[in-house]
């Protein structure tokens, strides 16, 4: 099985390199994970950093699964989740499902905060940064048999900070 590697902003292009994406206070999802019917993935490891230079109130890092969608500002594509796989040329593109309100990153508000289970829940610093990796085999599953399942990235900041946010997953759909 493969495994996928998301942002929460667009890829780098030509000279540049992506600054990430700039959250004004309040809670929002800055990525959002779309597992379609009958599928799964297993969350390998995701991470924070933030642009912060002054020591400031921490924000609020969140991830859940949820039933209900939320609308993000951007959609990702088969071109944006990349393969991290060895042979690249090779290599599947993501088949969960794209669009604003599938799988996208962005500034999108929480639909509904009926969350199915919490994944992890962490203060970080606007002038820190956060990984997690799961323990092999621990890893956290997310997609029924029968329904659509949500996996985001929330983030709740009191002040305007500047984030890169990623997910590393591996898919079984």
């Amino acid at each position: 099985m493969s495994l996928y590697i998301g942002f929460n902003s667009a890829l780098s292009v030509t000279t540049t390199i992506d600054v990430g994406t700039s959250y004004a206070s309040g809670v929002k999802v800055a990525l959002q994970l779309n597992v379609p019917d009958q599928g799964t993935i297993k969350l390998i490891e995701w991470g924070v950093s933030f642009n912060g230079s002054a020591a400031a109130t921490p924000a609020l890092l969140e991830v859940a699964t949820t039933d209900t969608a939320s609308t993000m500002t951007t959609a990702h594509s088969t071109t944006t989740i990349k393969c991290l796989d060895v042979q690249a040329a090779a290599a599947p593109a993501s088949r969960l499902t794209m669009g604003t309100t599938a799988t996208g990153f962005g500034l999108g508000g929480i639909t509904s905060n009926t969350t199915l289970r919490p994944l992890d829940r962490q203060y970080v610093a606007p002038t820190n940064q956060y990984v997690k990796m799961w323990p092999l085999g621990r890893e956290p599953v997310i997609g029924s048999a029968a329904t659509e399942s949500f996996l985001q990235f929330r983030i709740n900041t009191t002040a305007t900070v500047t984030a890169i946010l990623y997910a590393v997953w591996e898919e079984n759909i």
